[in-house]
């Protein structure tokens, strides 16, 4: 209702979207929704793409769409460290939408190496060491 009383009826095609992270090791701070709220919304749950090749192909239309950004041997490399992180609870879990952030860095100039040491930093948890991963990265890049 607008304040001064007016219905507003939504066009009956309109959706309202809402998306969290779920509490888990990456997201410990993230409140789950009380059984109230959330039987209020119909609620799906994405986990990571687990094929690295299904999500090289995501990577790759959203990041080279134009023009070749990261060029395809790279960006398996790093889809499949990403990988990795998402294994071993003690590094920094790199997402989807971390690698399409690191795929920029890349675009600005930066080497794909130092692109995902700069994202390793970025999301690491303060009990995180980035650069224990370092040494596994040594093996992709």
């Amino acid at each position: 209702m607008k304040s001064h009383g007016e219905l507003v009826e939504p066009h009956p095609s309109a959706r309202l979207v809402i998306t969290m992270n779920p509490p888990t090791r990456e997201y410990r701070d993230s409140e789950p929704m009380n059984s109230a709220t959330r039987g209020r919304f119909r609620s799906f749950e994405q986990p990571y793409i687990q094929s690295v090749e299904e999500e090289v192909e995501t990577i790759d239309r959203q990041v080279n769409h134009d023009r070749d950004v990261v060029d395809r041997p790279t960006l398996q490399k790093i889809v499949q460290f990403a990988h990795q992180t998402r294994e071993n609870e003690s590094w920094p879990t790199i997402s989807t939408r971390n690698l399409t952030i690191l795929c920029e860095h890349i675009d600005d100039g930066v080497s794909p190496k130092a692109a995902v040491k700069n994202v390793l930093w970025g999301v690491a948890e303060p009990n995180q060491y980035p650069e224990d991963a370092h040494e596994t990265l040594n093996d992709f890049l």
